[in-house]
């Protein structure tokens, strides 16, 4: 049964119950004196040219007689299976076991049924016969070494397709995966022509044609079904017998289409590293360079022979902490990813930025082996952006000279700025009261050079007081005390600006008269009270106010005597304590009818404030 292949019925449930019968005859026959089952009336029969044993069989003895040659039956139809199903080499070893058995058991069945002459028992010369006949037969054709049973456990469950040609190039026998291939089952292909078996196939029906006696060995695409294309290591050989007679071919198909595809993938993987535009570097556990792309080269000067071998320190730059390295160390050696921005060394010495990946690589049982660092050259990126940034405080330094920097913040995280009412801020306006005559006789240089020399100055005051500059129209010049920021002091503080502003104006006009130059004489008005303010303009910003106290302001400057200040009478109530004031009379305002006015001479001396409050 093994040599058969059907070792699997030889559980050790059958093989107890195939071991019944014989172990029941050898009892009874130690026995049988007893019960005379096995043989009665035993005598030694006289004759010429020998004497024979003789016995009556008792009824177990045909049983155990029926047992055996049914056993003789079932292992011919087993040996006949297979040589129906074998090559030619198992063919002529089944022939010899069959010739063995058939020999064999001739012998004793012609002895049972009497056939034989003075009723000799031929069964050990048959035996004996059979014996050399098997003999013969272990060393001629390898019964042992070479059985079917190797063919059953190996190449039934081979994953490569085996097909098995005679001289005539019909197919005798293939395996599973074989047919699985061809479509077809064995007893529907076998001793079919090659030429039929491969006619979807005429490329490789060709090669076979050209090259009978050849092996062959190479790798071609194959259409197996409707849409699907498979690769295979194809090898053809020829099978010879003892006499180098060629006694057919082995066909050995070999599927190494995911093999060719894994070979496809790495080869894209490899040409993807080597034509990447950022550095890779593969090192071991301890940062020793094992792997580096163009890329590197191209960047940090070193070549891949200079490379490998060394330590990664080889790029420190020093420009980084010793914590910086060990948080990177630390994050990969724990098996995760760590990203960030590092500063390293060329060859030649000259610092770079780098935005750098470093990742484990691990291998099946998740054991870290190897360091992945993928990384970009910055450096541009970082010149543009420190240029950006550069520009951008320029750009916000402009900004605040026309915008105030809560503004600004508000404009930047919002996009826009919701107009805010002030209930108490301080307006002022200047105006040069002399200028339309005075600007007739200056050029154009010289009238643009001497506002902003005034300007500038103006500027510097009312930064001074914390106010804000509002705008300049042609001589004229407004600015607010009390927003964007509200306070409590807005209305002293931008009439000490205006104070001030009178006396630079003032001192300006003693030197040009000295000089016999042209010179500005000011108005400046102030008023104080509730005022909306907010941005206007999308493609140029402006920063302005809105309200009854800006045209009360406005009023205050266009009636106001020249060379003075001259404020509302909402503007006197907050600053009355502060500075000498004298009032002036009534102006008229449109839309609001008559408003009182004032003149402010200068500040109040501190021991007059002082005898005041006691």
């Amino acid at each position: 049964m093994t040599y058969t292949g059907q070792r699997r019925w030889l559980s050790p449930r059958n093989v107890a119950l195939l071991f019944i019968i014989p172990l029941i005859t050898l009892a009874l026959t130690w026995t049988n004196e007893h019960h005379e089952l096995i043989w009665v009336n035993v005598g030694l029969v006289s004759g010429i040219p020998f004497n024979t044993l003789s016995f009556t069989p008792g009824a177990w003895y045909w049983v155990n007689i029926a047992y055996s040659y049914a056993l003789f039956v079932f292992s011919t139809i087993l040996l006949v299976v297979a040589f129906v199903r074998s090559t030619p080499l198992y063919r002529r070893q089944i022939i010899f076991l069959l010739l063995f058995s058939i020999l064999t058991w001739m012998g004793n069945l012609a002895y049972t049924v009497g056939l034989t002459p003075h009723s000799m028992n031929l069964t050990p010369i048959t035996f004996s016969v059979s014996g050399l006949l098997i003999a013969w037969g272990l060393f001629r054709y390898r019964i042992l070494d070479i059985a079917p049973v190797a063919r059953d456990a190996v190449v039934e469950s081979m994953s490569d397709g085996v097909i098995v040609l005679d001289p005539q190039n019909r197919v005798v026998d293939l395996n599973p995966v074989a047919q699985g291939l061809l479509g077809h089952t064995l007893p529907e292909i076998v001793g079919q022509p090659l030429a039929q078996v491969l006619a979807d196939w005429p490329a490789l029906m060709e090669l076979c044609r050209e090259q009978k006696s050849a092996s062959i060995h190479t790798e071609i695409p194959l259409n197996i079904g409707e849409d699907e294309r498979r690769i295979f290591d194809l090898h053809v050989s020829p099978l010879r017998d003892q006499r180098g007679r060629m006694t057919g071919r082995l066909m050995l198909w070999h599927d190494v289409t995911e093999r060719k595809q894994t070979e496809d993938k790495l080869r894209q993987l490899s040409r993807a590293m080597e034509q990447s535009g950022s550095t890779i570097v593969i090192t071991d556990l301890d940062g020793n360079i094992e792997f580096v792309n163009p890329a590197f080269t191209r960047i940090t000067g070193y070549t891949p022979e200079e490379a490998i071998g060394e330590n990664t320190r080889v790029l420190k730059s020093g420009e980084h902490p010793t914590e910086f390295y060990r948080e990177l160390w630390d994050t990969i050696t724990r098996g995760e990813v760590w990203q960030g921005e590092m500063v390293n060394r060329k060859k030649n010495g000259e610092f770079y930025w780098e935005a750098a990946t470093l990742s484990p690589v691990k291998d099946e049982a998740g054991r870290t082996t190897h360091y992945l660092a993928i990384k970009e050259d910055i450096t541009a990126r970082k010149k543009i952006g420190a240029a950006l940034a550069q520009e951008q405080l320029k750009s916000d330094a402009l900004l605040r000279n026309i915008l105030p920097a809560g503004i600004i913040t508000e404009i930047k995280e919002q996009g826009h700025v919701a107009p805010v009412l002030f209930d108490c801020a301080s307006i002022m306006f200047t105006d040069f009261g002399n200028f339309t005559a005075t600007a007739e006789h200056l050029g154009p240089q010289e009238l643009v050079a001497s506002l902003d020399r005034y300007f500038t100055a103006f500027d510097r005051v009312i930064e001074k007081y914390g106010l804000e500059k509002l705008k300049t129209i042609g001589d004229g010049y407004m600015c607010a005390g009390g927003l964007p920021l509200p306070n409590s002091t807005h209305a002293v503080d931008i009439v000490n600006a205006a104070l001030e502003i009178l006396d630079f104006t003032r001192q300006e006009k003693e030197k040009q008269q000295r000089a016999g130059q042209h010179y500005w004489d000011i108005r400046i008005g102030i008023s104080s009270g509730p005022v909306i303010a907010g941005i206007v303009g999308r493609q140029k910003y402006a920063y302005d106010v809105w309200g009854d106290t800006v045209v009360i302001a406005s009023r205050m400057e266009s009636s106001g005597e020249i060379g003075r200040v001259n404020i509302s009478r909402s503007t006197y109530k907050l600053v009355r304590d502060q500075f000498d004031c004298e009032y002036r009379g009534k102006v008229h305002a449109k839309h609001k009818g008559q408003v009182e006015m004032y003149f402010v001479n200068g500040r109040v001396k501190r021991d007059l404030i002082d005898r005041q409050i006691f």
